[in-house]
């Protein structure tokens, strides 16, 4: 219960004494105001009668003591205004400072001993008659200037003292005493009528003061009621909170008993699917909802008990999304996630019900098959469900195109090892891979010996640049319009002491995975660079290089620096060194390598899109990056016959004619074939490379082909 404000308050102090005390600030305060309101008048008026004084006098030869006192009058009034106006312009709280009584004070003493000064000094001058008068105005000044002050019994005597008494007592003792009397009854006529007057004053303020008190007490009086009232409303209303709560509360303790009832079964409902979604959670994908690698070999075991059983095939379908690393890397993981979401529902879609689909790593999915079907109707079903998961799809902003690599492994009717049955499934994925992506394999024995001699690739592809087996071949290419070697294209060959000549499609792929290329990479490029500057120095033209460089090596973030340093450190002019980019990588990230290019174009290198038209990115890209050239991919230039028809020909012409219209130079690879030459010539190309102009070859063979270009 909340207790009522209390209401008595303090009553008034209504005595006179008690007022005065409470009071006494505000009652100086207010008095000084009356006597700063009051006090322009007469000041105008003491100045008016000193004026008229001197007037009166200025013709009776005294005009050496009349001008000083005229001047000082003047300053004495205008002091006085300007301290009248300085206090009407204070606001209320310093004009209740005792300095402004102060200043009144002297003020008024001020002008009181002057007008004593003007009646000492200017009765002596004047005839009988101008005695009366200059009297007469002094005297008129004086009581307007007493009436004022009589408000204040001491503004009074400061005023009126000084004014009459010093010029009283000095006339009385000469020719003018009778004047000097007068004064002096003067001063105790004023003087008595100051002390009534004040004595109303003082009594007007303390009566207004008291009903100002009563008037403070009744509005607290007021408020307090009010305040009453308040607390009591207050209190009714929370009463009645109260009550209501306290019904409120009976009807929540009936509830809580049979919600508790409730609860329990609740808690029971909740504890069994708890434990049914933590057996779900240990057997599936929690991010796809596809079983898991538990749950696959499982099933895989089953399936291979009933295989044996009833004459039917087993197939494992091992998938691992191409370069889905990058996209996680540029992206970020919650568009990596979705896109993760979305593969997996297309696998659902583009398979039975019945088989089961798993997520056994972060990329990588499998199918498992059961039925009677073969390898044919199998590579059916792989290339239909590469084919789903390679539809582009939007993710938030972006339009994504994701490739898979597919292995497939199958277990026979009369034999078979689950665990074996993923191992080879793995295997030819891994294969796959090695080609590059968005393609299947199905798995051989054959395939066992290329893991092995990928392992010992793997470990040995490390040593091999610090032991000198990486060396470089050059393969040349034609200008059509000149018909002369006027470019070749630095390619790495590894020479393996156990395996030979190794060929880049067995360890590039290798060196992109183990980062080793960037490695590889800086050596073809400075190998590259010096070998031209040699074959300068044996006389020979200057001949343009092409360099094949990786994502990897863009993405270190030094390249351009590497590629000037380079430059400076062999002296090949930039002109004369082509960096080539496939366009698989470049679909990438577009917008930093298109950054980039524009670095290395500053240096003055020149800059090809290489495989062009193998790459499934926008062809919008290309009016946004600084390319020299664009190289057509060698399965376009396969099939060419020499005629015009054919769906290669037709892309060949395309791309010569687009870029062309872009302004740039175009290159052909794996020409093999003067037909193909042909072709190539009539429809403008601008180079070519390919055996049938030479294979790579190392770089004494390529100057000794220069050397007969020369002769």
């Amino acid at each position: 219960m909340i207790l009522p404000a209390r209401t008595d308050t303090v009553p008034p102090a209504l005595e006179p004494e008690a007022v005065r005390r409470r009071y006494l600030t505000q009652i100086d305060a207010a008095l000084t105001r009356q006597l700063y309101e009051g006090s322009r008048l007469p000041t105008l008026l003491m100045l008016l009668s000193g004026l008229t004084c001197a007037g009166l006098l200025w013709d009776a030869g005294a005009n050496h003591l009349l001008a000083p006192l005229l001047l000082w009058l003047t300053l004495l009034v205008g002091l006085r205004l300007w301290q009248t106006s300085a206090f009407e312009r204070a606001d209320p709280e310093r004009q209740a400072l005792p300095q402004w009584r102060c200043n009144f004070l002297l003020g008024a003493a001020a002008s009181g001993s002057t007008l004593a000064l003007v009646g000492v000094l200017l009765m002596p001058l004047a005839t009988p008659l101008q005695q009366a008068l200059v009297y007469g105005l002094l005297a008129a000044a004086i009581i307007a200037s007493s009436v004022v002050y009589a408000a204040s019994l001491r503004a009074f005597l400061a005023f009126a003292v000084p004014g009459l008494l010093p010029s009283s007592l000095y006339l009385l003792g000469g020719p003018a005493a009778h004047w000097g009397a007068f004064g002096l009854m003067l001063l105790c006529a004023l003087s008595l009528s100051a002390w009534q007057v004040s004595r109303v004053t003082h009594h007007n303020l303390l009566r207004r003061f008291q009903n100002q008190a009563l008037i403070e007490h009744l509005e607290q009086s007021r408020h307090g009621v009010e305040s009453l009232n308040d607390e009591l409303a207050r209190e009714v209303g929370q009463r009645r909170e109260a009550e209501a709560q306290l019904r409120k509360t009976q009807a929540a303790l009936e509830e809580l008993v049979s919600e508790r009832t409730r609860e329990l079964g609740a808690s029971e409902r909740a504890r069994r699917e708890e434990e049914s979604r933590r057996r779900y959670l240990t057997s599936h994908d929690q991010l796809t909802g596809l079983a898991n690698r538990t749950l696959l070999l499982q099933r895989v075991e089953e399936a291979t008990q009933r295989v044996r059983q009833g004459g039917r095939s087993l197939a494992l379908l091992h998938l691992d999304l191409d370069r889905f690393q990058l996209l996680n890397d540029s992206l970020g993981h919650e568009i990596a996630d979705d896109v993760l979401r979305e593969m997996a529902r297309r696998l659902s879609a583009s398979v039975r019900e019945a088989d089961t689909i798993a997520r056994l790593s972060v990329d990588e999915f499998a199918v498992l098959l059961e039925g009677r079907f073969g390898a044919d109707e199998l590579e059916q079903l792989a290339s239909r469900v590469l084919g789903t998961l390679r539809r582009s799809l939007m993710v938030g902003e972006h339009e994504l195109l994701i490739s898979a690599s597919l292995g497939i492994a199958l277990l026979p009717e009369t034999a078979g090892d689950p665990a074996a049955l993923v191992s080879q499934a793995n295997m030819a994925m891994q294969r796959a891979k090695q080609l590059g992506g968005n393609c299947l394999q199905f798995f051989s024995e054959g395939l066992r010996g290329c893991t092995r001699e990928r392992l010992l690739l793997e470990a040995q592809l490390d040593k091999a640049l610090e032991r000198g087996q990486l060396e470089v071949f050059y393969q040349p290419k034609l200008v059509l319009a000149h018909n002369r070697l006027l470019g070749a294209e630095a390619l790495v060959r590894w020479r393996h002491p156990e395996f030979g000549l190794v060929s880049p499609a067995s360890f590039i792929s290798l060196a992109e995975e183990t980062g080793q290329i960037v490695a590889i990479g800086e050596f073809v490029l400075r190998q590259a660079c010096r070998q031209a500057c040699a074959w300068h120095a044996l006389g020979l033209d200057w001949l343009r290089v092409s360099v094949n460089i990786s994502m990897h090596q863009l993405r270190k973030g030094d390249f351009v620096e590497l590629v000037a340093a380079v430059l400076a450190e062999t002296g090949l002019p930039p002109a004369q060194l082509e960096l080539e980019l496939t366009e698989t990588q470049l679909s990438d990230d577009v917008s930093a390598v298109a950054e980039l290019f524009r670095r290395l174009r500053a240096l003055g290198v020149r800059l090809a899109i290489d495989d062009f038209g193998t790459g499934y990115s926008s062809l919008g890209y290309l009016k946004h990056l600084p390319v020299d050239v664009l190289k057509i991919d060698q399965a376009f230039i396969r099939e060419l016959d020499g005629s015009d028809h054919g769906g290669d020909a037709a892309i060949a012409r395309a791309i010569i004619v687009m870029a062309h219209s872009l302004g740039l130079e175009v290159v052909a690879e794996g020409v093999e074939e003067t037909t193909q030459l042909e072709f190539l010539r009539t429809h403008g190309c601008d180079e070519i490379q390919g055996y049938l102009i030479s294979r790579p070859v190392p770089a004494d063979s390529l100057a000794e082909l220069l050397r007969a270009q020369a002769a």
